[in-house]
């Protein structure tokens, strides 16, 4: 696999994470500022988080054209109101475009991007207007924390020996369930995870997600809102779950 490449920006960098105990320092945490597709501002930041006010995990879907097909990926949220959201992609070179079939080959390296909800989110939200679910899991707070450290364990492994992404079977939908197995090794595979449009829906027949309602009424109460001029600001987190 090669290693030096000139990678388009939003993957120019990785993160890495150091343990002191129960508090983890996060490098390179991706915090680009979207006006268009293609304007927009770099920035990363490093930051320190606590396991011990780690409280939740959350499950974004975001489709923009067959309800089938989504990406998919995490957030976690902590007691002072950040939120840092984990999404794993494919880390493209400079003149590459992401194309289904040529995932079946060795043609994208794997990586986990680790950004700022206004990154990850805003851009889907507000920019390319894609139509957003965020879904909160029904799990313990041990389980989210466990979850957390695997993904962190994840970060650092790829980076001291990256892989290949590959449509079927190291994709961001297949990676999620391994980090859910480490947890709950019961979890299955469905065809539901090859379609990742149906990573919610499978979340929820598994009781990963609230089920007081039924999922048709989950999915319609958890797409986010957003107004068509809306500005993504400091206060973006809670202002998308204020408007699920």
């Amino acid at each position: 696999m090669k290693h030096a490449a000139p990678w388009v920006d939003e993957y120019a960098r990785t993160a890495s994470a150091m343990w002191s105990g129960d508090t983890v320092r996060i490098h390179n945490i991706r915090h680009f500022t979207y006006r268009t597709r293609e304007d927009y501002t770099p920035a990363y930041f490093d930051g320190d988080y606590d396991l011990a006010q780690l409280r939740s995990v959350d499950l974004v879907v975001s489709r923009w054209a067959h309800d089938s097909i989504a990406h998919v990926f995490v957030s976690f949220g902590f007691d002072d109101g950040r939120y840092l959201s984990i999404s794993i992609e494919t880390r493209r070179r400079t003149g590459q475009r992401y194309s289904t079939w040529k995932g079946f080959f060795r043609n994208y390296d794997l990586t986990y991007v680790v950004a700022d909800e206004r990154d990850l989110i805003g851009v889907r939200t507000d920019v390319r207007r894609e139509r957003v679910c965020l879904y909160r899991a029904d799990v313990a707070q041990d389980t989210v924390r466990a979850l957390f450290r695997d993904y962190m364990r994840r970060v650092n492994a790829l980076n001291e020996r990256p892989e290949y992404y590959h449509t079927l079977f190291n994709n961001c939908t297949t990676n999620i369930l391994r980090h859910a197995r480490t947890i709950a090794p019961h979890l299955r595979y469905s065809w539901k995870v090859l379609l990742s449009g149906h990573a919610d829906e499978y979340s929820y027949r598994l009781g990963l997600l609230d089920r007081s309602c039924t999922f048709e009424e989950l999915k319609r109460r958890c797409l986010i809102a957003r107004p068509e001029h809306a500005s993504i600001g400091e206060d973006y987190s809670l202002a998308i779950r204020n408007a699920r």
